[in-house]
């Protein structure tokens, strides 16, 4: 690379590579060589889907195990996935990003889609439905939504 007259500061910033970078991620003026950063080898993972017979196998598994026992679905139901995979999953099924409120409780597949119904009825009605699911705001709009809905 042929050096250039630059600004103290990129120069400084160069210097300062030269010092801490491993040598092949620089040119020899201390500038990244963005060659070093792109991927090698792109790999395409096809043999994990999430279909219809996923979700059922879910259900099934809140059903019978309950809300935060993804482990225990993971094992028995649905062996090719992780557990934080299964919680994203049950947080898009439920319709809330926040599964607290039904941890340790098993529900049917009628009602989580009961569930989804109400949590998406108050995200629409406080601004709070997100990408699918209803996220609680920094004014406890679901809170208190919930609250009344309670009583």
């Amino acid at each position: 690379m042929v050096a250039i007259a630059c600004d103290p500061r990129v120069e400084w910033a160069n210097r300062m590579r030269q010092l801490v970078t491993p040598s092949d991620a620089l040119h020899e003026d201390g500038s990244l060589n963005q060659d070093f950063f792109k991927p090698k080898k792109v790999l395409y993972v096809t043999e994990k889907k999430w279909g219809d017979e996923q979700h059922e196998l879910l259900y099934q598994g809140i059903a019978k195990f309950g809300i935060g026992e993804w482990g225990k679905i993971c094992d028995d139901l649905l062996s090719k996935w992780q557990p934080q995979q299964l919680r994203v999953k049950s947080s898009r099924i439920m319709g809330s990003q926040s599964l607290a409120r039904y941890t340790g409780n098993k529900y049917t597949k009628k009602q989580c889609e009961a569930e989804y119904a109400k949590n998406k009825a108050i995200g629409v009605q406080t601004g709070c439905w997100k990408a699918g699911v209803l996220v609680e705001d920094d004014n406890g709009s679901v809170a208190m939504a919930l609250k009344e809905l309670e009583g």
